[in-house]
């Protein structure tokens, strides 16, 4: 009876500390798209700055980012074997369909063909946008095909 309620503790622990991570991985993210939305806005509303400034303004997203990185490095160290593996699959489709879209998306400009929303291709805040559509969608298959 002691084991049982020694081994309920013991997951209830670590159901706490993986809840604890997830919302810290999930809050880099909310950082880094607030951050994007304040920049594109302030670059946006003051074209009259000297191009360094919109440069370094324009980057700042990326320290956020960096830091929703390193969150998900000791998210995925804190999974076990599967879960790893269906984040990997995820994250790699995610990853090559980004960079296939991309690809398209700047072949059509250079073509000739200009969408009025991506005339400079996905830029910063689409490259996001399509890499958590397709890491959704990478997640989904994984996990299907596993169960």
């Amino acid at each position: 009876m002691k084991e049982t309620a020694a081994i309920a503790q013991e997951e209830s622990t670590k159901s706490s500390r993986s809840l604890h991570k997830e919302l810290k991985f999930n809050a880099w993210l909310a950082v880094a798209t607030v951050t994007y939305l304040i920049t594109l806005y302030l670059v946006r509303t003051n074209p009259d700055w000297a191009p360094a400034l919109k440069v370094i303004v324009t980057l700042l997203p990326i320290l956020p980012g960096l830091l929703y990185l390193r969150s998900g490095v000791k998210l995925l160290r804190s999974m076990d074997e599967l879960q790893r593996r269906i984040q990997f699959e995820a994250w790699l489709f995610a990853a090559i369909g980004t960079v296939v879209v991309g690809a398209i998306i700047n072949v059509l400009t250079a073509n000739g063909i200009v969408w009025e929303k991506f005339p400079h291709g996905l830029e910063m805040g689409g490259t996001y946008l399509t890499m958590f559509l397709l890491w959704c969608l990478g997640t989904a298959s994984a996990t299907r095909r596993y169960q």
